[in-house]
């Protein structure tokens, strides 16, 4: 179930001073051409309509939609109109992509970030009469945009920039860059990297420009004017097309800083941000192409918001936080000492009610009101400013360490991109205002928050080097958290779920035999958050009843504190059915349900802190302790220290003994383990019936489907022999399971081939 949650927390509202009437969106200074300035000093185009929720650059076209359901990185979007001036062109009720770009000539760029955990984004290209035009697909995609005349569209990836022509369904490749742009004419593009720029005329390279810029902050190309300009933090360098020869270089000091860039009129127009403690404001200024200043005109200043820390009871906290990485940081909002609702939990469960496909939360999803400041919790320079999916997906990474090798930073993810106050390169203090969190559901917005592992001056996303560091609850504080994990029952028979090792094949608590997955279903709530998260982890043991001995000791079952080399489907979707069961009878959780199960497979742990695939593989064996009576002890933990423990009584049964009837009868059902074992192709299956009776031998596959029934009906008391050929399947665990009357057992065999 899909809903909309409100959160209670004020929100906290920025005033824009208007500067010019005839500004109509905002405080900025406009321009002849309707292009204004903000307090961060990007540009931003007059919107037609104040209801504008995106809009092409010239103003011309523009659309609405409304936000329906919502999930952790993607939203469905409905009842789309495009506009041109007031004249309607065409409506959509459901939305290809969660976010959009319109062309100057009406092309709508759907981003569809449904595969989000794999990284995968798709253009969806729209007419402006509301006509499929083509699709595109692109992993790790970073930056984007249209060309002025509006039928190119540019990709960038860490691999390579791919430009498509929309109408002729073209797609040209270039090398990948800081920052691209296309000319007028849509012959020639730019494509800045360390140090040069890379000019392409129709697809081929025809020049490279040293342009001294480490990181290049907008490149912009005019075969009109015959330039190249490109910006980085302190220098505006501008260049001759034709030859690519210096026309002329600006640089700046103090606190202002290069921020946007544009060609106007045969002019250099740039926007240069202002940044002196609680002071913002936006400075325009055009150059002619000679290099003398022509316009400069200052947005009056804008004071950004300042955060507070409230004074609090800290003598009831909980005891310190275990497991911590670093030390302690405060919360990214203010107060700085005030929690905020927690949606997603770090390698939470993901996966909408599926029984056959899921995958692992890759950070801490934090609910808060649109348009809620963001704080630095670190000093740190900046590493990243970019998109994954347009305007609802701008974050920064700033790490403590400028250094081309590797370190940490947090992420801050889900920022309205004119508010960001910072841009790669800059130094941040701790409390320093970064920017304004966007819309993302009806009433609400949520910023993600983890700390990633990158290496170099710059930080691209999906080059196989985004790391995921560790749960960011361990640090975070203070907090207010003084409530333990529950442990639900599992089943309105048993208090925990109990499978055949890594099957579906369910066992009842009083009948435990072989190999078995130990389950818990476990929710926990962070602070005063409604929506049900997993338990930060859990351990379990055994004790032999009436005797109360300890058979197996206290072990970890499972911690939500794994590093992961790379957010990538590899790791977020096999591990989780390592960490979680999910099957037709335990689906994975819908992450919009304020309730939510969580199935903790306990068993799947060789008692230490890290994860592999391979432990999927482990399981409690049943077998190694005589039949009886046990009490499963399972004892759940949050992140601040708070536990609960459970526990149920379960007997054990590898074997049901029958009396003896005499005669050369045996005198007991019993399967034997098949021989040989392991076995390349054929082995055999030997049982023993104590009396006559309707037979089934089967062998199931390690997701619990049956393969195969080698007996099925009646036999006489005995021994009986069955074989098994394995020459059509494939390598790996399989079992084979004797029933006989209300007798039953199960053994594993190991096909090799």
């Amino acid at each position: 179930m899909w809903k909309t949650v409100r959160s209670g927390a004020t929100i906290s509202m920025i005033v824009l001073v208007l500067m010019n009437a005839a500004s109509v969106h905002s405080s900025g200074i406009l321009t002849p051409s309707g292009v204004s300035v903000v307090c961060n000093g990007t540009f931003e185009h007059q919107r037609p309509n104040p209801n504008a929720m995106t809009q092409s650059d010239n103003g011309r076209f523009w659309c609405q939609y409304d936000i329906g359901r919502v999930s952790d990185e993607y939203r469905e979007l409905e009842n789309f109109r495009l506009y041109e001036g007031n004249h309607l062109l065409f409506g959509m009720e459901n939305v290809p992509g969660s976010d959009m770009y319109i062309s100057n000539s009406g092309i709508v760029a759907f981003l569809d970030y449904s595969r989000h955990f794999q990284q995968d984004l798709t253009v969806h290209f729209y007419s402006k009469d509301g006509e499929f035009l083509s699709s595109e697909s692109y992993t790790g995609a970073f930056l984007f945009g249209f060309s002025a005349t509006g039928s190119c569209f540019g990709v960038g990836t860490p691999a390579e920039l791919k430009v498509v022509s929309v109408p002729r369904h073209r797609i040209d490749r270039y090398a990948r860059g800081f920052q691209f742009d296309i000319s007028e004419d849509e012959n020639m593009v730019a494509v800045a990297s360390e140090g040069k720029i890379s000019v392409y005329e129709k697809g081929k390279l025809i020049r490279e420009i040293p342009s001294e810029l480490q990181y290049t902050r907008k490149v912009r190309i005019s075969t009109k004017y015959n330039t190249v300009a490109a910006i980085d933090k302190r220098n505006l360098q501008v260049y001759a097309l034709g030859d690519g020869k210096l026309m002329f270089r600006e640089t700046l000091a103090g606190k202002e800083s290069y921020r946007d860039l544009m060609f106007d009129d045969g002019k250099v127009v740039t926007g240069i941000h202002f940044r002196d403690g609680e002071i913002s404001k936006g400075i325009m200024k055009t150059y002619d192409l000679s290099g003398r200043v022509v316009f400069e005109r200052e947005e009056v200043a804008k004071s950004v918001p300042a955060g507070r820390r409230r004074s609090s009871d800290l003598m009831n906290q909980p005891p310190a936080k275990s497991d911590s990485r670093q030390d302690p940081i405060p919360w990214m909002f203010s107060p700085f000492d005030s929690m905020r609702t927690a949606w997603n939990y770090y390698e939470q469960h993901m996966g909408d009610g599926y029984s056959d496909w899921s995958y692992l939360h890759q950070g801490l999803d934090l609910i808060v009101p649109i348009a809620e400041p963001v704080y630095a919790v670190e000093t740190g320079v900046v590493k990243c400013v970019l998109t994954i999916g347009g305007g609802s997906y701008w974050r920064t990474a700033i790490s403590p360490e400028q250094s081309p090798g590797w370190s940490d930073g947090w992420l801050y993810a889900h920022l309205i991109e004119n508010t960001i106050q910072f841009e790669v390169g800059d130094s941040v203090h701790i409390h320093d205002y970064l920017g304004d969190i966007v819309e993302w559901s009806g009433d609400w917005g949520h910023i993600h928050f983890v700390q990633i592992h990158d290496s170099g001056t710059v930080w691209f996303y999906d080059d196989d080097e985004w790391g995921i560091n560790f749960n960011p609850l361990l640090v975070l504080e203070p907090d207010s958290d003084w409530s333990a994990p529950v442990i639900e029952d599992v089943f309105p028979y048993s208090k925990f779920g109990f499978c055949i090792n890594e099957t579906s094949h369910y066992l009842r608590p009083d009948s435990l035999f072989g190999d078995i997955d130990i389950i818990a279903q476990v929710e926990d709530h962070i602070g005063l958050s409604e929506w049900q998260q997993p338990a930060f982890s859990s351990y379990y043991w055994v004790n032999q009843v009436p005797e109360n001995v300890t058979i197996f000791p206290r072990t970890l079952g499972h911690v939500l504190n794994h590093t992961y080399p790379f957010y990538a489907t590899s790791h977020f979707e096999s591990y989780a059915t390592v960490l979680y069961k999910r099957d037709e009878t335990l689906p994975a959780p819908s992450w919009m349900d304020t309730t939510r199960n969580y199935y903790h497979i306990l068993t799947n742990n060789n008692g230490d802190s890290l994860i592999e695939l391979s432990e999927a593989d482990l399981a409690f064996p049943t077998e190694n302790y005589p039949d009886g009576w046990y009490r499963i002890f399972v004892e759940a933990w949050d992140q601040y220290g708070n536990s609960t423990v459970d526990s149920q009584d379960v007997r054990f049964q590898n074997s049901t003994a029958v009396p003896s009837t005499g005669g050369n009868k045996p005198n007991e059902f019993r399967l034997e383990q098949n021989y040989p074992n392991p076995f390349n192709s054929g082995t055999v299956l030997n049982y023993s019936l104590s009396h006559s009776s309707i037979v089934t031998l089967s062998v199931f596959n390690i997701l619990g489907q049956e393969v195969r029934t080698l007996v099925n009906g009646f036999q006489n008391a005995g021994e009986h022999e069955a074989t098994f050929d394995g020459n059509n399947l494939t390598s790996g665990i399989y079992f084979f399971r004797l029933k006989a009357q209300d007798w039953n057992q199960t053994r594993k065999m190991l096909l090799i081939r």
